[in-house]
């Protein structure tokens, strides 16, 4: 969320409303909350605003007020007025398809229990309508999208970037508006705002599809809060809309598509740039949005920046593309801008008749920019871009529409480069970072030498003050372990299944299992970008988990292998090559998967997880393991049963934890000491570059 937009009665609204619906999230199916949320939103806004609402609406809209604060449940009078209000004209969500099932109460999965607090709530100032009914409407949902834990079927778009693709296409009154995967309707959302801004968005038209069928509803109440009157939603499927590439009606076409989805039967469709492989449908959705613009048409998508650079046939057809005059421009986008997946993304701006857009003779180039490094981030969240800088990425590729030629490069942000420098290089690559030549900086060592040592000096102190603390610890730990009199060493397997005996007060069985065997996580099931991250032995480090090569599966492919999903305190071991590797399962890696070369193991309530870690890092562990391991010196391996037979150094849980502790700050100490060795190495390498001797 952006700390700008989001202070004032809107975020004071949501903030309340939030409060009294979280409570009920726990146990139950959520999947309609949202939808139902919106159609309250709706239907308060109709009714304060209106000017004759009708007298039966406002007597069940009042009753259902009226006995929520004593715990009523509103759901009948909330069905029956929006009944009454669907037959009114101007009532803005008269064409949502089986409104009234929104607050269904005679289904098997019950009743929204939330409804009399969420309609409480809502009657507090700030009220919907003096609090801004579309901005309330956008910032619920998408604190939704941040915090609820039930799916909303196709991923969310923050409200940053609809808006960055709506201004940078820039639709106008009279427009027709696409978006072929819309989920719950952000981006014709951003496109209405844009349009409002111009002039009348009545004057509009804005069609979606939804690929998950439960999103048509939801995705026009969304269309329905913010005022967008009479808008087409329909359900489909990305085959069905591949077979019927389009007609070349839309003059705008803005989209965030499922990433690397495998679609079948796409040989033989009609495509303009060349048949996509069946395994990767990126440039299918590509064609598809290029496919539906009119003649004056423009296109923005969000793809995964390994679409600009995929070998192969998408290579051809990037070729085929950049030479029909298709591509407008590439915008590279910082990672960490969704909070489903933190792979970094690219802006594609296409146009179905280049000329149309730009002066005669100047359509022969593509803008890049790498605004990869732009952005907010703050801990736990979303990174945001800003108004600003939404604002620069949009005035400098309007700039360069008007005129590629008079449009000065920015070194380090953009460039304008010619078709053949990009037709010259092997595969036809379109990642801005390769064309947009860096920002010309002195020598880091002339600017950064004084920082260094001042840096240097603060790890000192940093270093001495948590020596004293390490000292404590460790001294803390040694007394809680001489106060046993032995220290047991009982088999993992026992331990596992909570059996040994004076340690577990009642039988509390834990987890030890392989990951998952080649046949059910073979080489085609990992994607290249999204997706959910597979671990394997490579990618235990000393103390945790290290995503630089990280191997990734698709959402739909990790819930096939559900029973090896990781969840928060779990442990992941290696079972082969360097033995002993093992890390402690945090929330940043919880539901994520165990790899074919690792052991899951999920501890009982008498094994503390990060003394068990740091156990199996020791020599005592290792050396076992070793010992009782198969395979050459290069590669060794371990089994399930020979793993079930480690004996494992077993003191109370109180030993363990302090202990754990222990180590932990060992870990920290060993951070602090190599992050001043690494800035003694920066220190010297610059010192006779202009750290010292200043430059000729």
């Amino acid at each position: 969320m952006e700390t700008t937009e989001t202070k004032g009665p809107a975020a004071e609204l949501v903030d309340r409303l939030w409060r009294a619906y979280a409570p009920f999230q726990r146990g139950r199916s959520t999947d309609r909350d949202l939808a139902a949320m919106l159609a309250i939103l709706v239907l308060a806004g109709f009714v304060e605003s209106a000017s004759e609402p009708g007298d039966e609406l406002v007597k069940r809209w009042t009753r259902a007020v009226t006995e929520a604060p004593l715990g009523h449940s509103p759901l009948r009078d909330l069905r029956a007025a929006l009944q009454v209000a669907a037959r009114h004209e101007r009532f803005p969500a008269r064409a949502v398809e089986h409104l009234q099932s929104v607050f269904s109460d005679d289904d098997a999965r019950g009743e929204l229990p939330w409804a009399a607090a969420f309609l409480s709530a809502l009657q507090q100032p700030p009220t919907a309508a003096e609090a801004g009914l579309e901005e309330v409407g956008g910032l619920l949902l998408e604190r939704y999208a941040e915090e609820s834990s039930a799916p909303t079927g196709e991923y969310y778009t923050p409200r940053a970037l609809t808006r960055l693709l709506a201004e940078a296409v820039s639709p106008q009154p009279g427009d027709r508006v696409l978006d072929p995967s819309c989920g719950t309707g952000g981006f014709l959302v951003a496109a209405a705002q844009h349009i409002a801004e111009q002039g009348h968005a009545g004057d509009a038209s804005f069609e979606g599809y939804a690929m998950d069928h439960r999103n048509p509803q939801l995705a026009m109440l969304n269309l329905a809060a913010h005022g967008i009157d009479q808008p087409l939603v329909r359900a489909s499927d990305p085959g069905a809309l591949f077979r019927s590439l389009g007609n070349g009606v839309a003059d705008f076409v803005l989209c965030n598509p499922p990433f690397n989805q495998r679609v079948q039967g796409l040989e033989h469709l009609g495509w303009p740039f060349g048949p996509p492989p069946e395994s990767n449908a990126n440039f299918a959705w590509l064609q598809l949005a290029w496919s539906r613009l009119s003649g004056k048409g423009k296109a923005a998508l969000i793809m995964p920046s390994g679409a600009a650079s995929a070998r192969g046939r998408e290579g051809e057809i990037r070729r085929e593309m950049l030479i029909e005059g298709a591509l407008l421009a590439v915008v590279a986008l910082p990672a960490n801008l969704f909070s489903h997946t933190t792979v970094p993304v690219h802006l594609w701006l296409l146009a179905r008749d280049k000329s149309r857009h730009m002066p005669t003779g100047e359509t022969d180039s593509v803008l890049f920019i790498d605004a990869s490094r732009l952005g907010m981030q703050v801990p736990r969240q979303a990174r945001v871009l800003g108004p600003a800088e939404r604002e620069r990425i949009i005035s400098r590729f309007h700039a360069w529409l008007r005129s590629p030629r008079a449009t000065a490069d920015e070194p380090g942000f953009s460039r304008s480069v010619a078709y053949k420098e990009i037709l010259e290089n092997d595969g036809c690559p379109l990642d801005p970072r390769l064309y947009v030549l860096p920002a010309q900086e002195r020598p880091a060592a002339a600017l950064d030498t004084r920082r260094l040592l001042d840096e240097l000096a603060r790890g000192a102190e940093r270093t001495a003050e948590a020596t004293p603390r390490l000292g404590k610890s460790f001294d803390l730990s040694e007394r809680a372990a001489h106060s046993e009199a032995e220290t047991p060493r009982v088999p993992l397997r026992r331990i596992v299944e909570g059996t040994v005996e004076g340690v577990f007060e009642a039988p509390a069985p834990g987890l030890l299992l392989a990951g998952p065997s080649g046949s059910l996580i073979r080489a085609d099931h990992y994607v290249d970008a999204g997706g959910v991250p597979v671990v394997m032995p490579k990618d235990l480090t000393g103390s945790g988990f290290s995503t630089a090569d990280i191997r990734r599966v698709s959402e739909r492919q990790a819930m096939e292998l559900e029973r090896f999903r990781l969840r928060d305190g779990d442990i992941v071991l290696a079972r082969r090559g360097e033995l002993g590797r093992a890390a402690v399962v945090r929330g940043e890696q919880h539901g994520w998967v165990c790899g074919t070369g690792c052991f899951l193991l999920r501890p009982t309530a008498g094994l503390d997880a990060d003394y068990f870690a740091a156990y199996l890092r020791g020599r005592e562990a290792r050396t076992w393991l070793e010992s009782h391991s198969t395979g050459s010196m290069n590669m060794k391996t371990i089994s399930l049963r020979v793993l079930g037979d480690l004996p494992v150094a077993l003191p109370d849980l109180a030993t363990q934890q302090a202990i754990a502790d222990t180590m932990a700050q060992l870990d920290a100490h060993e951070h602090l000491l190599r992050e001043q060795l690494d800035l003694t190495r920066r220190i010297r390498q610059g010192a006779l570059s202009g750290g010292i001797i200043a430059p000729s």
